[in-house]
């Protein structure tokens, strides 16, 4: 698979001693980097872990919304406190809004929240689509509902980001099992990588750089002498 980069762009541990677990199985498993919805206080004791396992660490804020309303009250709170902020629809309302606000990184699609997309949505969207394998492998329901989506999603060369969501070691997939899982929901082997790896890491990249003044508005890169 190259020199790629990989990403988990969704783990989420109950506790530190679960945490430091899933960061030694995600070393193992050949991913860089980790993103964790979890506490502010665990994730300031994890970044340490993570280093020790050779990962980089982010941070997520997951946003469920009904409403037009939950999306950019809570989008406006939370966007300059985490790296990567995701909105779980649980109304189409609420996905037309997370779909084209610049400040969401990804919206998420789950098996407990809303899980249909249409093609108004998609001529909205300008943000990353986000699905879970914990659904993939554990939802027969969600499992073909999904199919549809990337479906959907790859006619309109839009894009991906697979998540684990896990929240313990057993739940978690390398990146060679996770693409290929990928792939079989039809999209070719090439963009099912770049969901796990050129897709999130990029989002990553650019907010640490807004958040620490090295990019002061969209597109433009303040130039350090």
């Amino acid at each position: 698979m190259g020199s790629r980069t990989f990403v988990d762009f969704w783990i989420r541990p109950p506790d530190v001693t679960i945490a430091k677990e899933m960061c030694k199985r995600a070393s193992e498993l050949g991913y860089s980097a980790l993103v964790v919805e979890a506490p502010k206080s665990m994730l300031d004791e994890l970044k340490g872990i993570a280093k020790e396992y050779g990962l980089e660490l982010y941070s997520k804020a997951v946003i469920s919304a009904k409403t037009r309303s939950d999306v950019l009250k809570m989008v406006t709170k939370l966007r300059h406190s985490y790296d990567t902020i995701a909105v779980h629809c649980l109304t189409r309302d609420a996905a037309l809004v997370a779909l084209r606000d610049g400040r969401v990184d990804t919206v998420v699609f789950r098996a407990n929240g809303f899980m249909t997309i249409d093609k108004h949505m998609l001529s909205v969207t300008r943000n990353s689509i986000e699905l879970t394998l914990i659904d993939a492998i554990s939802d027969r329901v969600a499992l073909q509902k999904m199919r549809g989506i990337v479906r959907l999603i790859d006619a309109k060369g839009l894009s991906v980001i697979f998540s684990s969501c896990a929240s313990n070691p057993v739940e978690q997939r390398g990146p060679f099992e996770t693409s290929c899982i990928i792939n079989a929901f039809g999209l070719n082997f090439e963009r099912a990588l770049d969901a796990i790896s050129t897709v999130p890491l990029n989002i990553l990249l650019r907010n640490r750089a807004k958040l620490s003044g090295e990019i002061v508005q969209e597109g433009v890169w303040l130039v350090k002498g």
